[in-house]
């Protein structure tokens, strides 16, 4: 676990946030030194730390120059009634400045002020020194590649799991979708687990849940393995029964999500979001927050470790022996069985990965979304080269650029319509997507 708490905290480090602390908190307490001093104050951060008060608590060290006076550094210490995960976290519970400890009084009127500050949307600007100026589209179009990130890693890491079992067996596992909700669950579950434990740590918290969600999907990922493809696989070559299988084990764990988990969303609150600016063009600022920076070089690491997975190790030389000639790579000892079931385990990992970003970077989700997931994730497969798995990475790329740009630019309710239709366009024109077969059919597996 140690390691897999390492590469959650170097993208926190790398983003400039120096020790972990919650985002809303930080963004509430960064409210209140323009309260504590007269209008017209100029107020510049310096340095924010981790501090002794309430259930979670930090400090502000901040410049203030007041209206007639010269610029002197002062501290505003906020305690919270609970850490990230638990109920309270943005309960402001203490204040402290250089004077002390604020009476009841005040922090009632800090509290208020807050609540006011929360209905109006306000919050405090990133910090702006020393920025890139870029041209007003170069840095639209950036701001919409960086949100981007999330939505391609998501859709490569299913589309990957898509391909892995697509090149064994040439047919798609429908599944895919709900076993990531699945692991998504498991990271909510996870976060409960943290918090039961009394684990107040974001990163242990996250690090929990991702074990959590990755262990549940790759279990239920075999399972769907052994259980379903395999018999039919062995039975049927032709494969129309796996796609009829696998939809309704689709449907089966979508039902058995909505009996047990229920109708309603779960929610999970959403942590390193405070954003860090990057560039701006005149008045728009082009952020990225810690989270983004943590999908982004976690989509990063899955993608190099699949792609040596299958280049240098045994399993890869399988993978590709069986995918190319099924019986001549069981003359040569390959277990078809004992590699099916490897890969539906290191599929359902990927797609338990997916889930936890679900969950961690937008804190929402629901027993029905697996669906819309498995099939835009399918579309990418698609777009990169089914059974492709660097195409699978390439085309979830692909989509998430497509959704976000649209979403951007253009209306929004047709983005869904936007992104299917890349199937009719690449089946016309490129039947094997970006980096599969180039023909008019495609190749026997």
């Amino acid at each position: 676990m140690h390691w897999l708490r390492l590469v959650l905290l170097l993208p926190l480090f790398a983003g400039g946030c120096g020790r972990v602390t919650d985002s809303e908190q930080l963004r509430l307490c960064s409210l209140l030194p323009a309260v504590l001093h007269p209008a017209g104050t100029e107020i510049r951060e310096i340095r924010v730390a981790p501090a002794p008060l309430g259930r979670s608590g930090l400090q502000i060290e901040y410049a203030a120059r007041e209206p007639g006076a010269a610029s002197r550094v002062h501290y505003v210490t906020c305690g919270f009634g609970g850490t990230t995960f638990e109920h309270g976290r943005l309960d402001l519970v203490a204040v402290e400045t250089g004077e002390g400890l604020l009476g009841e009084a005040r922090l009632v009127y800090l509290k208020r002020f807050l609540a006011e500050a929360e209905r109006e949307g306000s919050e405090p600007p990133p910090a702006q020194r020393g920025l890139v100026q870029l041209p007003a589209a170069v840095a639209y179009a950036l701001q919409q590649l960086v949100n981007a990130a999330a939505l391609a890693a998501i859709y490569a890491l299913l589309a990957t799991a898509y391909s892995l079992i697509y090149g064994l067996v040439g047919r798609i596992n429908l599944a895919f979708g709900e076993i990531a909700v699945l692991g998504a669950y498991g990271a909510i579950g996870g976060v409960a687990a943290a918090v039961a434990l009394g684990v107040g740590d974001a990163i242990a918290g996250l690090t929990l849940a991702l074990v959590l969600a990755a262990a549940i999907s790759g279990g239920w990922s075999l399972l769907v393995g052994r259980l379903v493809v395999e018999p039919l696989h062995a039975r049927h070559r032709l494969g129309q029964p796996i796609l009829i299988a696998t939809a309704a084990v689709a449907l089966s764990i979508q039902e058995f999500l909505r009996i047990t988990q229920g109708a309603r969303e779960r929610w999970t609150p959403p942590v390193f979001n405070q954003p860090i600016a990057l560039a701006r063009a005149d008045e728009f600022i082009v952020t990225v927050t810690p989270m983004q920076i943590v999908v982004a070089i976690l989509g990063l690491a899955a993608a190099c470790g699949v792609l040596l997975l299958l280049g240098r190790t045994r399993f890869g030389r399988a993978w590709r022996a069986f995918a190319d000639d099924p019986g001549t790579a069981a003359l040569f000892g390959v277990d078809g069985k004992r590699l099916l079931a490897s890969a539906f385990l290191l599929a359902g990992l990927l797609a338990g990965l997916a889930g936890w970003i679900v969950a961690a970077y937008y804190g929402n989700i629901s027993f029905s979304m697996g669906a819309m997931l498995g099939l835009k994730a399918l579309v990418a497969a698609v777009v990169g080269g089914i059974g492709s798995v660097p195409g699978a990475f390439l085309g979830g790329l692909c989509v998430a650029l497509v959704e976000a740009t649209w979403s951007a630019y253009f209306d929004i309710s047709a983005r869904d319509i936007v992104v299917f239709s890349l199937l009719i366009v690449v089946f016309v024109l490129r039947p094997g997507g970006l980096l599969g077969f180039a023909g008019p059919k495609p190749r026997d597996v």
